[in-house]
């Protein structure tokens, strides 16, 4: 992390800050199976005088020894007794494939006590009809799981997740199993619930098109942007991540 000092005001929050007054934080929620770890390389690029304050689930990394099972009141809880522990400065909330449901609920919570600045919610479709869940699990249970679908979500592909320790595949499906069942119970939140800007993205090669995207306009006052990037569903992760320019360009 660089320069970056790690706080953590919460088992669920991770905060790095940088060697400048910070002007802005980037709140970051990992897609399904996802960790913390995931955004941490983006130390490296964000400016120093931006915060990174990501999510961290249980059941993965530090949180490796607890269920992995969760609720978003859980986190909400979490959140909320952090808050006073967080800076008073403009945030923008990023979330990726199932983070960004989580993001929005998060945006909501923010917005009462802190500037939003901007949500942004990346290869997640608002329509309700989607479940996910289903779709990995057909049968409702961790044991039926369908391995194609699994593999087009994860980038896991079914000779590779066959050639997986076992050690290592059950903690893993848990997290996936875990985080798609509560997304499958969490609508994405109805009508004008904030009043910030919503910026939109998917990869070009993603499981969804750019116009399917159009619906998260419906959550907020302000504008909506919509905007592809070159990749497929993790396109957000490449290195160099293909965002970098305008999400600094958006938090700073």
């Amino acid at each position: 992390m660089g320069q970056r000092s790690l706080k953590k005001p919460s088992p669920w929050l991770q905060h790095a800050v940088g060697t400048q007054p910070a002007k802005a934080c980037l709140v970051c929620v990992p897609p399904a199976g996802g960790a913390a770890s995931a955004y941490w390389t983006w130390t490296q690029w964000l400016p120093d005088n931006v915060d990174l304050l990501v999510v961290q689930p249980p059941g993965r990394e530090d949180r490796y020894a607890e269920p992995a099972g969760w609720t978003l009141d859980q986190l909400r809880e979490a959140f909320t007794h952090a808050l006073p522990e967080l800076p008073d400065l403009p945030y923008v909330v990023l979330g990726h494939s199932m983070g960004s449901l989580i993001g929005t609920h998060i945006a909501t919570w923010l917005a009462p006590q802190r500037e939003v600045r901007r949500l942004i919610v990346s290869s997640y479709r608002p329509d309700p009809s989607e479940s996910r869940f289903s779709r990995v699990f057909p049968q409702g249970t961790i044991e039926a799981i369908d391995l194609a679908q699994f593999a087009e979500l994860s980038g896991i592909g079914v000779p590779e997740w066959q050639g997986l320790p076992e050690d290592f595949r059950a903690p893993l499906i848990q997290r996936w199993f875990a985080d798609l069942a509560l997304s499958a119970e969490l609508p994405v939140p109805a009508g004008p619930v904030l009043d910030c800007p919503v910026t939109a993205w998917c990869g070009d090669r993603d499981l969804m098109a750019e116009g399917e995207l159009a619906a998260w306009s419906d959550l907020t006052a302000g504008d909506c942007e919509i905007q592809s990037w070159t990749g497929g569903h993790d396109y957000i992760f490449a290195r160099p991540s293909p965002v970098r320019g305008r999400l600094v360009e958006l938090v700073a």
